[in-house]
């Protein structure tokens, strides 16, 4: 359990690390990058808005699980 909560956190801080190398590569990504940032913002706000703040955390874990939990057969 420690060990995946350990991994979790590095792969957080992993993407935020190449997430800063890539905006710092090409900074013509950053208002696509602001602009992404405010549709999900919109997004949150207004699941919370329609359906409470414990179901909007139910959906965001299960769209997580999900994806995480995919077939990756290409």
């Amino acid at each position: 359990m420690f060990r995946m909560m350990l991994g979790i956190i590095f792969m957080i801080f992993l993407i935020a690390v190449v997430g800063n190398i890539v905006l710092d590569q090409f900074p013509s990504l950053v208002p696509l990058w602001e602009e992404f940032k405010m549709h999900i913002t919109n997004l949150y706000e207004m699941s919370i808005v329609k359906y409470g703040t414990a179901a909007t955390l139910m959906i965001i874990v299960a769209v997580v699980i999900l994806v995480g939990s995919s077939n990756k057969k290409i």
